[in-house]
């Protein structure tokens, strides 16, 4: 079975056994710990040694008595990092990341908005003005030979406008406030001087306005990130989908579909998903029918049925289709709190994927250690396929536990995310913290992975 959106993170809020309040870190640590061992399909597989892990959890205990609340969340994060799951993550709420953390005060005297975008419109240091990212919009200005970064609009549960999202040096290196409000380094460039480039994000400029059409942006945005398809020799082109998340769907279907005559005709395809940390199944099946030669093999998941998961599967599917789903769904989870279930009708799943008359002869994909999630489900899938050559380095390994979504553990003040179900590859054939093996190691001593695989493919 293949859902809608594999990978969804639904923010949801359920109260399995305590009232929604603020904890001290003792009892944030005790409620999680139960959550955890109770709702994580992969808790047992995680913690073979038991006197490891209650050694660990003792351990914890005893530091919760005496850690103030912020610096909590980082020895909760410690508990949840024991399981190396990458669908797993905990972090503060709105209210701790913000005014609590901030003592009450913005971290950065915000000037007038109107008043900011009139001197921005006028403004000649390059750096300075309005950008733009998914949920954020922030201003830049100036202050000695920093650049702060702050926020004039975001989500409201993490953000609060003047707080600062990033401080620039000159040095190319940023400190980068995350989501979470945790810090971390990063290295910073200006494209073209209108994209602030990150490792993890892109900031477009609002202001002043770039002089370039909606369409010019556009091209010169997938390039810098990656989403592009490329005519490399007569025979060889290249296709780049940097991520599989579902804002992207309609740009990765646009990409396909304008280039669908071009990948159709071509002998040689390379399919790049480096550091691509996935998303969800839709981003990347509309590629099936001009990569695949045979029907794919798949063995499902086994979802642990939790109050959470039956609420949170009214939103995982839409329309009337989905509403029939969510009803068999929930026939097959009732009555069986804590226990696994396959909602699939067999063991095995064969899915018959309806390919292109026309596709290229011989594919490579192109993985790495940040290939990761549901972009390693794709190269798994691909594999199977007789025409397909997975090259690169191992993946970063987290496919064996997914669809994440928010578990209330009863502390308003903290924030759990824990994945669903867990797959029925398990316990024969793991990818978490292994990845996936490529057919070609590409060492150290290839400096040019795309021109290696050109050359592979066009040896005569």
């Amino acid at each position: 079975m293949k859902k809608t959106l594999a990978a969804l993170l639904i923010l949801t809020t359920f109260s399995v056994c305590h009232a929604q309040d603020d904890c001290d870190c003792r009892r944030a640590l005790t409620r999680m710990i139960t959550t955890v061992e109770t709702s994580y399909p992969g808790f047992n597989e995680k913690t073979p040694d038991k006197m490891l892990y209650t050694n660990f959890k003792e351990n914890l205990n005893t530091r919760s008595l005496t850690t103030a609340d912020p610096e909590c969340v980082k020895l909760l994060k410690e508990y949840v990092s024991f399981f190396r799951d990458g669908h797993i993550s905990v972090f503060a709420s709105g209210d701790e990341t913000g005014e609590k953390a901030a003592g009450g005060k913005p971290d950065y005297s915000m000037p007038d908005t109107a008043r900011f975008a009139e001197r921005i419109r006028a403004a000649k240091d390059p750096l300075e003005g309005i950008w733009s990212s998914f949920t954020y919009k922030v201003g830049t200005t100036r202050q000695d030979s920093i650049y702060i970064g702050f926020i004039i609009d975001a989500d409201t549960a993490f953000w609060k406008p003047g707080q600062v999202k990033f401080r620039l040096y000159t040095d190319g290196t940023a400190d980068f406030y995350m989501r979470d409000h945790s810090l971390i380094k990063e290295n910073w460039k200006l494209v073209d001087g209108w994209i602030m480039s990150f490792s993890g994000a892109n900031y477009i400029r609002e202001l002043p306005v770039p002089a370039l059409t909606e369409e010019e942006k556009r091209k010169r945005l997938d390039e810098v990130e990656g989403f592009y398809f490329k005519k490399l020799t007569d025979a060889t082109s290249l296709l780049c989908i940097s991520s599989f998340r579902h804002e992207f769907l309609e740009r990765i279907g646009k990409l396909i579909e304008s280039n669908r005559e071009a990948i159709e005709s071509c002998g040689n395809l390379i399919i790049d998903i480096r550091n691509n940390g996935g998303g969800v199944y839709e981003g990347y099946s509309g590629l099936y029918p001009y990569i695949l030669t045979n029907p794919l093999r798949g063995l499902g998941q086994e979802f642990l049925v939790t109050p959470t998961l039956l609420r949170e599967i009214e939103g995982w599917y839409d329309g009337e289709d989905g509403k029939e789903t969510v009803r068999r769904l929930k026939v097959k989870f009732n009555g069986k709190t804590g226990r696994f279930v396959n909602p699939d009708t067999s063991d095995v799943c064969i899915d018959t994927v309806k390919r292109s008359v026309r596709s290229p002869k011989q594919v490579v994909i192109l993985v790495d250690k940040g290939t990761a999630s549901s972009a390693e489900a794709f190269a798994l899938d691909a594999r199977q396929s007789k025409k397909v050559k997975i090259m690169g380095i191992p993946t970063y390994g987290a496919l064996d536990y997914g669809s994440a979504c928010f578990f209330d553990f009863g502390c308003g003040n903290y924030k759990l995310m824990l994945p669903t179900w867990r797959s029925a590859r398990l316990p024969d054939f793991p990818i978490d913290n292994i990845g996936i093996q490529p057919d070609f190691y590409l060492d150290k001593s290839v400096k040019d992975w795309v021109r290696f695989c050109v050359d592979y493919l066009e040896e005569k």
